[in-house]
C-alpha cells in the first residue's frame, strides 16, 4: 500500500534561481536515494498557499519513517529551510476507494483537489454519495477522481479527493457547469465541513527528467 508524503512551502523572494538549482541538483536526488519516490511537483494556480507542493510516494509507513529519521534527510531538509518559508508537511493514506490503483508520475497532469472533513455520523452516507454520484459525475465532466486520501499525519481537513485533468481549461469547463454546482452543493450541505479546493499546475521539474530518462533507455 503506497502512502503519500506531501511537502509544501513558499520560496524566499529573490532566491528562486538558487532554490531551483538546489531542488534539482540536491534535494530531489537525496529523496530518491532514500526511497522517497517523487511523483509530483506543483504550484497552486488557484487557491490558498503555500504555493509549492512536492508530492512523494512511499511503499509503507516504515519506509517513510526510516527516510525521515535518516541523517541524510535531516541535513537536506535543514538546507531546504535556507530557501523557503511557510513550510509544512502531511502524510496521506488511501481511503480504500482506489485500493488497487498505483500512484506514479503523471506527466503534464493538473490537479483539482478538494479537501474536507466528513460530518460525524455521515461516513456511510458520504461514501455512498461519492461512489454512486460524485465519482461517475466527475468522470463524465472530464475531471475524474483518480485517488482518495485520508490525512494520517499533519493538520487540516482529513479527506483529500484528488481529481486529474490535462489542463486548466478542462477543470474550468467542468466546474462551470450546473452538474458540478449541484454536486458540490450536495457534498457541502449534507456530508462535509471545512471544505476547500485548489487547482495545482505541474512545475515540470520532475516530468522533464522522467521523460528524458525514459527516452534514454533505448540507447
Amino acid at each position: 500500500m503506497a502512502i503519500l508524503f506531501s511537502q509544501y512551502w513558499d520560496v524566499n523572494p529573490g532566491e528562486y534561481d538558487d532554490y531551483s538549482r538546489f531542488i534539482s541538483e540536491e534535494f530531489n536526488p537525496v529523496l530518491e536515494k532514500l526511497g522517497v519516490e517523487l511523483v509530483g511537483g506543483f504550484y497552486a494556480a488557484v487557491g490558498a498557499g503555500p504555493r509549492i507542493v512536492a508530492v512523494a510516494a512511499v511503499r509503507n509507513d516504515m519506509g517513510l519513517l526510516a527516510a525521515l529519521s535518516s541523517r541524510e534527510y535531516r541535513l537536506i531538509s535543514t538546507k531546504l529551510m535556507q530557501y523557503v518559508y511557510n513550510y509544512g508537511s502531511r502524510v496521506w493514506i488511501p481511503t480504500g476507494m482506489f485500493r488497487h490503483q498505483a500512484y506514479s508520475i503523471q506527466t503534464g497532469a493538473w490537479k483539482f483537489n478538494q479537501y474536507y472533513d466528513i460530518v460525524p455520523g455521515k461516513e456511510k452516507e458520504h461514501n455512498r454519495f461519492v461512489v454512486e454520484e460524485a465519482i461517475p459525475a466527475m468522470k463524465e465532466m472530464g475531471v475524474p477522481v483518480t485517488h482518495g486520501w485520508r490525512l494520517s499525519v499533519g493538520t487540516g481537513p482529513r479527506i483529500l479527493a484528488e481529481c486529474t485533468a490535462r489542463g486548466l481549461a478542462d477543470i474550468a469547463k467542468a466546474i462551470d457547469t450546473a452538474e458540478y454546482r449541484k454536486l458540490s452543493r450536495t457534498l457541502k450541505k449534507d456530508y462535509t465541513t471545512n471544505f476547500s479546493s485548489r487547482i495545482l499546475a505541474p512545475t515540470g521539474r520532475l516530468e522533464v527528467p522522467y521523460l528524458i530518462k525514459g527516452m534514454m533507455k533505448g540507447f
